[in-house]
């Protein structure tokens, strides 16, 4: 298989091309950084906004498949930065279009996409506009919809909580991993607000699942469960057996968000990893 990858360098991008099977697909890849390990990878350095100055390269190089992660700025979910991804989002798209050997893509979208509401999700709940972050995931997903040859098949996965190795050192887990492993203070802003968390191992395996299946649509990749800060610290605490000192706002009610799975399931995808074996393997690392 002929697999064209934009975002490589990214959490995602880092984690996939480590799984991905270099021996039996050719693999290219659009990046604004350099990859380590390029051995049997085609580098494409470029912005996704510059992309027509690569167009004849790509078309000389037939993918049949694209993995579409590239998104700038994250966690910037400000409007400025969601404007600014959407118009280059369909900069890039325009110039994929020309490609006429691609036939699947697989784009990752967002849980922000349902509102971040109290509650469970499946992907045929209602989509919100809650954020311009959201807004310029749900206004891309239309525009491919409705711009895309009717020949390329549309996978869209709505990730959930991703976490793993390589995640920026500003997220809530690494912060959660760093400052029990060294005794310090945690303060948790929001104590009660469960989340979805999902290993990037497990979603790289959706992704590949797409690569290797002839479906199509919106596929959630979540855990199906919902878990607060206050316990992922207070469980960190007895697996380190840190002396960390937990500070937060008491008797906050409890908000769980989590999203359903079964669609992704039935497809033969189950996560390997939930959030208590997930986090061993973070501290083992």
């Amino acid at each position: 298989m002929n697999i064209l990858i934009s975002g490589a360098s990214g959490f995602i991008g880092k984690n996939l091309l480590r799984k991905i099977n270099k021996e039996t697909n050719l693999i290219s890849v659009i990046s604004r950084k350099k990859i380590r390990n390029q051995k049997k990878i085609n580098l494409i350095y470029s912005d996704i906004k510059n992309i027509k100055k690569k167009i004849l390269f790509l078309k000389s190089l037939k993918p049949t498949v694209l993995i579409h992660l590239a998104w700038e700025g994250i966690p910037d979910y400000g409007s400025r930065i969601s404007k600014k991804n959407l118009s280059q989002q369909k900069i890039f798209f325009r110039e994929i279009n020309k490609l006429k050997t691609i036939k699947k893509i697989i784009v990752t979208g967002s849980c922000f996409e349902y509102g971040l509401l109290e509650g469970c999700y499946s992907e045929s709940s209602n989509i919100k506009v809650k954020t311009p972050f959201s807004e310029a995931k749900i206004k891309l997903y239309k525009f491919l919809k409705k711009n895309l040859h009717t020949s390329v098949s549309l996978v869209w996965l709505r990730l959930f909580y991703v976490y793993g190795k390589g995640q920026r050192t500003k997220g809530l887990i690494p912060y959660l991993l760093k400052n029990t492993q060294k005794n310090r203070k945690i303060v948790l802003n929001e104590p009660n607000a469960g989340r979805d968390f999902v290993n990037v191992d497990d979603v790289c395996e959706a992704i590949l699942l797409f690569l290797k299946i002839n479906k199509n649509g919106i596929y959630n990749v979540s855990n199906g469960k919902a878990f607060t800060p206050l316990f992922l610290a207070k469980y960190l605490k007895k697996k380190t057996g840190s002396s960390s000192q937990l500070i937060y706002e008491k008797n906050k009610k409890k908000i769980l968000f989590y999203g359903k799975n079964n669609k992704l399931k039935k497809l033969g995808w189950k996560p390997n990893y939930d959030i208590h074996n997930g986090l061993v393997e973070l501290l083992k690392i």
